[in-house]
């Protein structure tokens, strides 16, 4: 699988895997104002978003790992600081499972390490169907209302905007075969309790999606773990609050040597 990607920078490589339904086009507001510093930022889009193709009705989470160990290969990246918000700590915790010896930090944002329970596999099963009938208008009026916080619904018209705009330009088949792939992915309990890297978890506080609760619960599981919450910010933290998302990014960056 080929996948695009950009390249941003030099230094120490940080890998940022995106959320659904969206891209790579997500960490703008961290490229904006961090590639005068010494980070090469590597930003994929995951099989089947962007400007990547899918070809498969199931995209995995394991699937999606084993794109970026190539891409990784590819570029001949060693070792790096990796990790994403969402989705993209779902891949995260699989590419964990395959190569952590690559990791030199992680980094999980906004995203949790459970399995599905039954009734939210449900509810992604049910959004399939709707998308199948109707394309990508579910994601719209049904999804988003609850990735963003309160704050950002009432105070930051553009970005709303700017989202159902990405929503609606998703491919339809790539995003059922992503949420195909999310409803089966695996409980990453063991996976955290091998974790003793350096470890930042960056949560919206208004975040209902992956909530505050699974974070403690994470931060509880990694030794070498610190938790920083985004003020006015729900699940899509480093696009409601870049400002406060970058500096929390940044400063543990700093301390992580590669």
């Amino acid at each position: 699988m080929k996948l695009a990607f950009e390249d941003h920078g030099s230094g120490k490589p940080v890998i940022l895997l995106h959320a659904f339904p969206l891209s790579r086009k997500m960490w703008q507001p961290q490229i904006e104002a961090l590639t005068t510093k010494n980070y090469r930022f590597v930003l994929p889009d995951l099989r089947g978003f962007g400007e990547s193709h899918n070809f498969s009705d199931l995209n995995s989470m394991e699937d999606m790992a084993k794109d970026i160990v190539e891409l990784l290969d590819a570029l001949k990246i060693e070792k790096a600081i990796i990790g994403g918000l969402s989705m993209g700590g779902y891949v995260t915790f699989e590419m964990l499972r395959l190569i952590p010896e690559k990791f030199a930090a992680l980094l999980l944002c906004d995203t949790s390490f459970y399995a599905d329970t039954d009734e939210k596999r449900e509810a992604r099963f049910d959004l399939i169907e709707k998308i199948e009938k109707n394309g990508t208008q579910p994601l719209i009026e049904e999804m988003l209302p609850n990735l963003i916080g309160n704050f950002t619904k009432q105070n930051n018209q553009i970005l709303k905007e700017q989202l159902e705009k990405s929503f609606s330009e998703t491919n339809p088949k790539s995003a059922v075969a992503a949420l195909r792939g999310m409803a089966q992915r695996r409980d990453n309990s063991s996976v955290l309790d091998a974790v003793f890297m350096p470890t930042v978890l960056i949560f919206g506080k208004e975040d209902e999606i992956t909530n505050l609760e699974t974070a403690e619960k994470m931060h509880q599981r990694i030794s070498n773990s610190q938790i920083v919450l985004i003020e006015n910010a729900g699940h899509y933290s480093n696009l409601e609050q870049p400002r406060q998302f970058n500096a929390a990014l940044v400063d543990f960056l700093e301390e992580v040597n590669v």
